[in-house]
């Protein structure tokens, strides 16, 4: 277009060599200075005095010529730079990798959180203390990533906080993990009136001798057991306080009422001993007002717990085969069960009432229809005439939202 423009003469009538216009009037100086904006452009004018001339031209369509065609040499150039755009890689979801002697292996079940890792059974353990291991109840349902998170604090030598509402499984959880690995499993219930040798150990009179007896807590620490102390928000802050050598790194536990020399009341840990305590709180009381009692406990105490895991209330699904399993009653029954549970648990939680439904609950619902063949009595029995007059209606109008039988 260059050449052509540039081969243009352009007389002093404002004729372009036989083009036609409507011609906009500017001066020489003025179209030099335009069309030298778009690229420079030579002219061979056909008169002299071209400077002082008025010449015509079709302004308009020339400018929009030369610009159309800046425009495609320069969108050619942008082209020919551009890199060509990369292929997307599909992304290849990691293989799991299942070890010949880890969690996957052990426990059947892969965990969705951590990776497989290697666990080793307990091993080593003293005759007096093995008849606590438990056995392996074939029908547990298991809640797998805070089971791999148990194991992994077990394999650590970690101490466990673990925490949740009522019937949310802790206890049948570590129960369940010391059986698969082998390892004697002591529960120990905590309540606001413990004593010290209730825990610890005291003197005893026995064939007319005054002889010391171990309490559950020592028997564990001294031969090697999984310990777990139930509801321990329940204990009073002084007794947590005298665990706090034991929840130490390279800790050790005490015995200042036994009788005998500081080395001989100081019980080194066995090489197996583990502890996990159990609560429906993290030990710094309860602002539900569903759990009465509760303790707050010393911070340097909660400082000593390495491993935290909490349990909440199972999936609908879950927790209905469960009741299958456990139970005689049906898949369909067994989810009506887990709906009207998960009515009452909503109100409770919103403080419309007293008391909350367990899956521990649900299981002893089930059994007792075995027995009384009937929803509503089974109910009643189980869990209706524990409740308060004021929490009954609410919990009635509840009920008929999931069963026709009547209260």
């Amino acid at each position: 277009m260059k050449k052509k423009i540039e081969s243009l003469a352009i007389d002093k009538h404002g004729s372009v060599e036989g083009v036609h216009y409507t011609p906009h009037y500017v001066s020489a100086k003025e179209l030099s200075e335009l069309t030298s904006v778009v690229y420079p452009l030579s002219y061979s004018p056909t008169t002299t005095g071209v400077d002082s001339m008025t010449t015509k031209l079709d302004l308009d369509s020339f400018v929009a010529s030369a610009m159309a065609d800046y425009m495609n040499n320069a969108t050619a150039a942008t082209a020919e730079v551009a890199a060509p755009t990369a292929p997307k890689e599909e992304k290849k979801e990691k293989e799991k990798v299942v070890l010949k002697n880890g969690f996957v292996k052990m426990f059947g079940k892969s965990p969705s959180t951590i990776e497989d890792f290697e666990v080793v059974p307990f091993s080593d353990i003293p005759e007096c203390v093995a008849y606590h291991i438990p056995k392996v109840d074939e029908g547990y349902v298991l809640q797998v990533d805070a089971a791999a998170r148990l194991v992994a604090a077990f394999m650590d030598g970690d101490k466990t906080l673990m925490t949740g509402p009522t019937g949310s499984g802790k206890s049948s959880l570590v129960k369940y993990v010391c059986a698969k690995m082998g390892a004697p499993f002591i529960r120990v219930n905590m309540s606001a009136d413990v004593e010290s040798a209730q825990l610890f150990g005291q003197l005893v009179v026995r064939d007319g001798a005054t002889v010391w007896v171990d309490g559950p807590i020592t028997e564990a620490v001294r031969n090697g057991c999984v310990v777990l102390i139930d509801e321990w928000e329940l204990m009073p802050p002084e007794i947590s306080m005298g665990l706090q050598n034991l929840l130490e790194d390279d800790g050790y536990l005490y015995l200042k009422e036994m009788p005998g020399t500081s080395e001989e009341k100081t019980i080194v840990p066995h090489k197996n001993f583990r502890i996990v305590c159990g609560g429906n709180t993290v030990g710094q009381g309860d602002d539900t007002g569903g759990f009465s009692g509760t303790m707050v406990q010393n911070s340097a105490t909660l400082d000593r717990f390495t491993t935290t895991i909490h349990l909440d209330y199972l999936s609908k699904d879950h927790e209905a085969s469960i009741i299958t399993k456990r139970t005689s009653v049906s898949k369909e029954l067994a989810k009506n069960m887990v709906k009207l549970a998960a009515l009452i648990r909503s109100a409770y939680g919103q403080q419309q009432i007293n008391l909350t439904m367990s899956p521990r609950t649900l299981i002893n619902w089930g059994n007792k229809m075995a027995r009384h063949n009937s929803v509503a009595l089974s109910f009643r029995i189980c869990f209706y005439d524990k409740l308060r007059e004021s929490d009954k209606k609410a919990v009635a109008e509840l009920f008929g939202k999931v069963f026709t039988d009547k209260l």
